[in-house]
């Protein structure tokens, strides 16, 4: 039975901890996806006006330097939107943490392992923590 207290308590601490970084990790995604967002529209905006008026001028300079602030601007909105799909798991695993029924199912950094080929090896798992 001690044993049993031991492990339970191993696995109570852990949703402490998680659920802490989980805040964390939210807040840090909220505040710079904000910046992000603003920093799109801000190079979206002089993307277009800057070809505009390179267009209107005849000047193929700043054309090309609006065409690059769009792309920089489209990448920024690629960044704004896996922010967002990264923040939505995380308050689902804060919400789990909350109803109790949260099970670590972190994913592992597949990058550390790699094949022969050079492409990231997708973590395999022989059993879940709900299994032991």
């Amino acid at each position: 039975m001690e044993v049993d207290l031991e492990i339970q308590k191993i696995f109570d601490e852990n949703k402490v901890e998680d659920l802490k970084d989980f805040i964390k990790q939210r807040s840090c995604l909220n505040f710079t996806t904000q910046y992000l967002t603003y920093l799109f529209y801000l190079l979206q905006a002089s993307g277009v006006f800057l070809v505009s008026i390179g267009k209107s001028y005849g000047n193929d300079l700043l054309v090309w330097v609006g065409v690059g602030c769009n792309s920089f601007a489209s990448f920024i909105y690629i960044v704004i939107n896996s922010n967002a799909k990264i923040n939505a798991g995380l308050l689902s695993n804060i919400r789990s943490i909350k109803s109790g029924n949260y099970v670590d199912e972190g994913v592992v950094d597949g990058m550390t392992e790699r094949k022969s080929t050079g492409v990231p090896e997708t973590p395999k798992f022989k059993k879940s923590i709900t299994e032991v």
